[in-house]
């Protein structure tokens, strides 16, 4: 799989971002336009700001999803280069109407509502809306990989008061809908080949059963599924103990691991290489406490690392890279604390200079390391 995007994709992608500020800032304004008219004016400025502001989700939610889908990013580029001028022309146009200080608030308004709509062959401003969503919501569809062709649904519930998290399933059984769940606490995760096995204790069989087995056709979104269940878990006030196991994704080996301070918070570094594809990733989990062991950020490094720039080391103990995107798993964890420079480079400070000056031949293809569902590595960990 390419994992990387071309110049021209990321542009675009960071063109989702822009013109999603852009639309936020754009609603704000109309919010406060509507506040000082009429009543009267309010339900056509209240659906177009409704829109506005699903607009700029939709956008964002294409940034979010192209990071995991490397190869379905081109597809969307010709798409994007149609819909992006389009709406950031639309909203410049209604910023220019609002901003027009020679009339009223009113006058403002009317003007915006009828001459954007007589361009648009009559359609209604909020429509046109309506219309830049719907398109960007097929787009979306374009970027969600389904489990086994949609026939199996799977949503994670999060209750924010008391930090329990279950786990929502939904099959077909003969046409029929099926529904299931199961606090992650009741769960156990783990690999075989490029499906994750979610199981369960069965209290008639007095052993593990498998309540759902996810294929994953990109070695990333494996990874970023296991991080995501074993950190729900691992924070589910309802867990009472995880296995060591669990954290482990099997399939990996491990050629690097380092105390780092991260963020302010001591973090165990490790780099990992998957076997099959052998791909390199970074991960970094809490070093001690309730919470050992439990992932913070992991990041996939692909072509950059073949870059002589892209790896610098700038002191005895930190190391900074360059063009590297992290996931995040952790809620208080800041990494613009670790961005450097002007192009943003992360910085890595290891706690011991031997630590800074092994990472880089962590990266090698010739590195070789116990395999991560090894008991030498369960033992590593420990």
């Amino acid at each position: 799989m390419e994992q990387s995007l071309q110049k021209t994709d990321y542009r675009l992608l960071q063109g989702c971002c822009l013109e999603a500020e852009r639309a936020d800032i754009v609603s704000i304004s109309l919010e406060g336009l509507r506040m000082t008219l009429p009543e009267s004016y309010g339900g056509p400025i209240n659906v177009l700001v409704g829109e506005m502001r699903k607009c700029a989700r939709l956008l964002r939610d294409l940034f979010d999803l192209s990071q995991m889908h490397f190869n379905r990013v081109p597809i969307l580029s010709s798409y994007l280069q149609i819909v992006l001028p389009c709406l950031c022309k639309t909203l410049r146009d209604i910023s220019s109407f609002y901003n027009d200080r020679t009339v009223s608030k009113d006058i403002r308004w009317r003007k915006m509502y009828h001459k954007m709509s007589q361009e648009a062959g009559g359609l209604p401003l909020p429509q046109r809306f309506t219309l830049y969503n719907n398109f960007l919501d097929c787009l979306r569809q374009l970027l969600i990989m389904p489990f086994d062709e949609d026939r199996l649904a799977l949503k994670t519930l999060l209750n924010p008061v008391d930090h329990t998290s279950y786990i929502f399933l939904r099959t077909y059984h003969l046409g029929v809908p099926w529904f299931s769940f199961h606090g992650t606490h009741e769960l156990v995760i783990g690999r075989e080949d490029s499906c994750l096995q979610l199981k369960r204790w069965s209290v008639s069989e007095r052993a593990p059963k498998i309540w759902a087995s996810l294929s994953f056709k990109t070695w990333e979104e494996l990874t970023l599924f296991h991080c995501t269940f074993v950190s729900l878990k691992a924070r589910n006030t309802m867990t009472v103990d995880m296995n060591a196991r669990e954290f482990k994704l099997s399939g990996e080996k491990k050629t690097f691991q380092a105390q780092i301070i991260d963020d302010g918070y001591q973090h165990s570094l490790v780099v990992y290489q998957d076997i099959a594809t052998q791909s390199f990733r970074l991960h970094a989990m809490v070093w001690d406490g309730v919470l050992r062991l439990c992932p913070v950020w992991t990041a996939f490094v692909t072509h950059q690392s073949a870059s002589p720039t892209w790896l610098q080391r700038k002191s005895r103990n930190r190391v900074w890279l360059k063009d590297i995107h992290l996931y995040v798993f952790c809620q208080e964890y800041r990494q613009q604390n670790q961005r450097k420079g002007d192009a943003g480079a992360f910085e890595i400070s290891f706690v011991s200079e031997s630590g800074a000056a092994l990472f880089p031949g962590a990266f090698s293809s010739a590195a070789s390391g116990p395999s991560t569902g090894s008991p030498q590595a369960i033992e590593d960990a420990k």
